[in-house]
C-alpha cells in the first residue's frame, strides 16, 4: 500500500457495511479520491479535518455552517457525506436533530478526521519550521507586556495563593531530588557525558549540595577561577521544531545540561507540594488525565461543564504572572527562576527570553497548571468573599491538565475574562460550551458517548522495518481499528506490517510486550511449554533500545552511583550491574527483534 487510494477505499468498505441505509457513499469516495488526486494529502490532512471541526462546532452548537472549499448545493450541509449527515441534521436547516445516531457522528468523526494528526516530511519543512519559530518569538513579544488584571483581582489572586502551596518553601536546595532528563541538552552531551558536564564547577550546583563533592576534588584538581561568560553550563537553550501535524510544527527548547538537571528537581518537588495541598489537588492531577476526560463525557451530556483550550499556552506565559502567582512563595520562585534560560539560541542568533520558558524546561507544564488552574479559581470567586472555605469549595468546581481547562459552562465569560487579562489567549475553535459536545484530554464526548477517532499519524507506505516506531503505531491503529469494527482498514493495515516483518503477527493480549493482534476475549497463541518456568511461552516480535559505548570513570562515575544508584529498575535496565557506566541508551535508534515472552 503505497498511496491513501487503498485506504480510503477500505474506509467506505467499512462505511457501506456499517450504514448499509446511507446514500451516496460511492459518490463521496469517488469526490474524495479525485480531490486528492489533484490535492495530495494536503485533502487528507488539512481539507477533510476543517469539515470535522465544523462538525465539531455542529454538535456543539446544534447548528451546522458548511465551511469554505466544500459545496452544499441548496442544502446546508455539505454535499460530500450527506447521505450521512443528514442521520445528524436536518439537510435544509443545518439543525442538529432531536434524535442524532451516534453511530454516524463516530464514523463521521473517523473518516473526516482519522489524518489530522498525519506528519511527513516535504519540502515545507523549512517554511514551517520558520513559521513556528516566528510564532515563537511573536509570542514572546505578547509575554513581555504587562498582564492587565486590575487591584481588586490581584487581591483576589493574592488571597488563593496564599492558602495553595502552603509547603511549597519548606525545602533546602541540597535535599531536592535533581536528575537528568531524558531528552537532548544544549552541549549535545550523551545520557552520560551529563555526569561528566556536572563535576565541572559551577556556582549555581553549590547551592544544590556541590559544594562538599568540589571540596572533595580540590585535593586533585584545581577549582577553576573563572567561569564562562554564560555560567558553567550556559544560560543559553537552543530553539528547535518538531513535527505536530502536516501544517505546523511545535517549537521546543533544548535547556542547558546544569539548569536541566536543577529544573527535574524543582518539577519533582513542585508535583510532590500540589499532591499534599487540600486545594490544589482537587482540581489537579498532572499523572491522571482520567478526571478531565470523564469531566469531558459527564458535561456532554448534562451540559453543566465545558472544556476550555489555551492557544499557545506555554508561549505566553510571562515572567511577570509567574512572579504574581508564586510571589507568596519567595524561595521557591527564587530557585525556579535561577533554573530558567534567560536566552535563546536561533540560526546562530541570540535573543533574550521575555516569556517564562519553553516546553523544554521541566517546571513548564506544573508551573502553567497551577497558574491555569489559580486563574480559574480566582474567576469562579469574582464577586465572592474569597476565605479558604470559598477557596476549597470553588477548587472543587475545576479541573485543569496542562492547557485543558474545565469548569462550569456558566462561568465561561468570568473565566475567559480573567485568562484574557492575564495575558492569555483561549482557542475557540476547541472550546466547547454547548449542550451536546465537549473534548478534553484526548477525549471527544457527544452526549455523553465517547466518539473520538483513531489517529493515523503516518502516511500509507510509510512503514519499514528500520522505523519501528512506525511500525508500533500502525500495529496499535489497526488493533483499534479493529475494535472499533474497521475491519477492512485493519486487514488493509495488517498486510502492510506483516509485509515489513515478514511473519504473521501472533494473537496477543494487552499486557503483551510485543506486536500483535489483540482480540475482545484476550486470546493469545502458545507456541512452547517451558518446564523450568512452568508456563507457556511464544515467540514474536518486539521494540527494543539500542545502547552505544559511552564510558563513564572517575568522580563522574562516583557522582552517578550515589545519585542513582546500581539497584535495577524498570525504567533503568542498564543500572543493574556496572554496565549502566560502560554503556548508555541511543534515543530514536530502537530496534525490532524477535523473542519469547510469556505472556
Amino acid at each position: 500500500m503505497k498511496s491513501p487510494a487503498s485506504l480510503i477505499a477500505s474506509l467506505f468498505e467499512d462505511l457501506k457495511r456499517m450504514h448499509p441505509d446511507a446514500k451516496g457513499l460511492d459518490r463521496d469516495l469517488t469526490s474524495i479520491q479525485n480531490r486528492v488526486k489533484h490535492e495530495g494529502y494536503g485533502f487528507l490532512a488539512i481539507a477533510l479535518p476543517t469539515l470535522g471541526r465544523a462538525l465539531d462546532k455542529a454538535l456543539d452548537e446544534g447548528l451546522f455552517t458548511c465551511p469554505i472549499g466544500f459545496k452544499s448545493g441548496r442544502l446546508a450541509i455539505p454535499l460530500l457525506f450527506s447521505g450521512m449527515l443528514c442521520d445528524v441534521f436536518h439537510p435544509r436547516t443545518g439543525e442538529i436533530l432531536e434524535r442524532p445516531r451516534f453511530d454516524v457522528v463516530l464514523s463521521l468523526r473517523q473518516a473526516l478526521l482519522q489524518f489530522k494528526k498525519l506528519c511527513f516530511s516535504d519540502d515545507r519543512d523549512l517554511e514551517l519550521d520558520r513559521r513556528a519559530k516566528a510564532k515563537f518569538f511573536e509570542d514572546d513579544h505578547a509575554a513581555s507586556l504587562p498582564h492587565q488584571l486590575d487591584e481588586r483581582q490581584l487581591f483576589i489572586l493574592d488571597c488563593v495563593s496564599r492558602v495553595t502551596l502552603s509547603d511549597l518553601d519548606d525545602f533546602r536546595p541540597s535535599e531536592l531530588d535533581c536528575r537528568h532528563g531524558p531528552g537532548a541538552v544544549y552541549e549535545r552531551s550523551t545520557p552520560n557525558g551529563k555526569w561528566s558536564s556536572l563535576t565541572e564547577y559551577s556556582s549555581e550546583l553549590e547551592v544544590y549540595g556541590f559544594d562538599c563533592f568540589y571540596a572533595s576534588m580540590a585535593s586533585e584538581f584545581e577549582k577553576p577561577s573563572t567561569q564562562n561568560p554564560h555560567g558553567a553550563s550556559g544560560d543559553i537553550a537552543r530553539l528547535v521544531s518538531v513535527p505536530k501535524n502536516t501544517s505546523s510544527r511545535r517549537t521546543i527548547t533544548v535547556e542547558p545540561v546544569v539548569r536541566q538537571y536543577i529544573q527535574q528537581g524543582l518539577n519533582a518537588h513542585l508535583r510532590q507540594s500540589i499532591e499534599r495541598c487540600p486545594v490544589l489537588r482537587n482540581c489537579l492531577a498532572l499523572t491522571n488525565q482520567t478526571p478531565n476526560q470523564e469531566l469531558a463525557l459527564e458535561g456532554s451530556q448534562t451540559g453543566y461543564w465545558c472544556t476550555i483550550d489555551l492557544k499557545s499556552a506555554s508561549d505566553k506565559l510571562s515572567v511577570g504572572l509567574v512572579k504574581t502567582v508564586f510571589g507568596n512563595r519567595p524561595q521557591f520562585l527564587r530557585e525556579i527562576l535561577r533554573a530558567r534560560t534567560p536566552f535563546i539560541l536561533d540560526n546562530g542568533k541570540t535573543r533574550p527570553l521575555s516569556k517564562y520558558a519553553g516546553m523544554g524546561n521541566a517546571t513548564t507544564f506544573p508551573v502553567q497548571s497551577v497558574i491555569f488552574a489559580t486563574l480559574a479559581i480566582c474567576a469562579l470567586l469574582d464577586g465572592k468573599r474569597p476565605s479558604y472555605g470559598e477557596i476549597e469549595r470553588v477548587s472543587r468546581r475545576v479541573r485543569v491538565f496542562g492547557d485543558d481547562i474545565i469548569v462550569p459552562t456558566h462561568t465561561l465569560p468570568q473565566v475567559r475574562s480573567w485568562l484574557t487579562l492575564a495575558g492569555l489567549t483561549l482557542n475557540e475553535d476547541k472550546t466547547f460550551s454547548g449542550e451536546n459536545f465537549r473534548e478534553s484530554c484526548g477525549v471527544d464526548g457527544f452526549k455523553g458517548v465517547d466518539v473520538t477517532p483513531v489517529y493515523l499519524k503516518h502516511p500509507p507506505g510509510s512503514c519499514t522495518f528500520r522505523r519501528p516506531d512506525i511500525v508500533e503505531h500502525m500495529v496499535s491503529v489497526l488493533n483499534s481499528l479493529w475494535l472499533r469494527g474497521y475491519y477492512a482498514m485493519s486487514q488493509l493495515l495488517q498486510s502492510e506490517v506483516e509485509s515489513v516483518l515478514r511473519l504473521p503477527l501472533p494473537l496477543v493480549t494487552d499486557r503483551s510486550s510485543v506486536l500483535g493482534l489483540r482480540t475482545r476475549q484476550q486470546v493469545r497463541v502458545n507456541q512452547k511449554w517451558h518446564s523450568d518456568h512452568q508456563r507457556y511461552y511464544f515467540k514474536g516480535i518486539a521494540r527494543v533500545g539500542s545502547t552505544r559505548v559511552d564510558p563513564l570513570s572517575g568522580y563522574a562515575a562516583l557522582l552517578k552511583f550515589y545519585h542513582r544508584g546500581l539497584a535495577p529498575s524498570w525504567d533503568r535496565p542498564l543500572e543493574c550491574s556496572s554496565e549502566h557506566l560502560e554503556k548508555s541508551p541511543v534515543r530514536g535508534y530502537d530496534r525490532l527483534v524477535r523473542v519469547w515472552v510469556a505472556d
